[in-house]
């Protein structure tokens, strides 16, 4: 750790330790209303039944029967004819819903029809250029194999020349450089030999004299 003498909360070694601690004040919490204002509320609410229930006489009021039955009837009759339209309009309303529904299924099925039709050509076309492409790519590369096979056979052929050349090249340099020259000499004059007749014994008697024979 670097000692940074500008540091506010450094420590001098000269000097104690001190401990820089923030005061806070405690805040005091003050509990919510809310539940008092409740029960206030439903006393005074239980207050008020209980003195409607128990303070109250006995008195029945009197009045038009046949008013109020009449005014009973209208009103069921018209709960019924309210209760029938909704149940009309509700009826309506399914019905316009289910054919709506009905309607958007057969849009939606034609939609889906159009569109496979359209990606089943687009994948035919699509596998028809491929088809295309790789019969394409199938010709060129039986063409350049034939063209590779054509230029190695050259190759081979013009190496096979050379070798053959290079070979009786060889051949005739170590020929003449293992057969040695003849060297040019003179025939040398030969001299008949003098060859001198030997003596002749005498023939014993009875004997006749030896012939020499013929010299070619």
């Amino acid at each position: 750790m670097t000692y940074d003498p500008n540091d506010p909360k450094r420590n001098d070694a000269n000097t104690p330790a001190e401990r820089n601690e923030t005061y806070v004040e405690p805040v005091e919490r003050r509990a919510s209303p809310l539940p008092l204002i409740i029960g206030v509320l439903l006393a005074l609410a239980l207050a008020y039944f209980v003195l409607q229930r128990f303070m109250t006489g006995d008195e029945v009021v009197e009045g038009d029967a046949a008013a109020v039955e009449q005014t009973t009837e209208e009103a069921a009759a018209e709960t019924e004819a309210a209760v029938e339209g909704a149940a009309a309009d509700a009826e309506a309303a399914v019905e316009g819903a289910a054919a709506d529904a009905e309607a958007a299924a057969e849009d939606a099925a034609a939609d889906a029809e159009a569109a496979a039709d359209a990606a089943a050509t687009e994948a035919e076309a699509a596998a028809d250029a491929a088809t295309d492409a790789a019969g394409a790519a199938v010709d060129a590369a039986g063409e350049a194999a034939s063209d590779a096979a054509t230029a190695v056979g050259d190759a081979a052929s013009d190496a096979a020349t050379a070798v053959e050349g290079a070979v009786e090249d060889a051949a005739t340099a170590v020929e003449e450089a293992v057969t040695p020259e003849p060297a040019a000499t003179e025939p040398a004059a030969t001299e008949p030999a003098a060859t001198e007749p030997a003596p002749a014994e005498p023939a014993a008697e009875g004997t006749e004299p030896a012939v020499p024979p013929a010299s070619n």
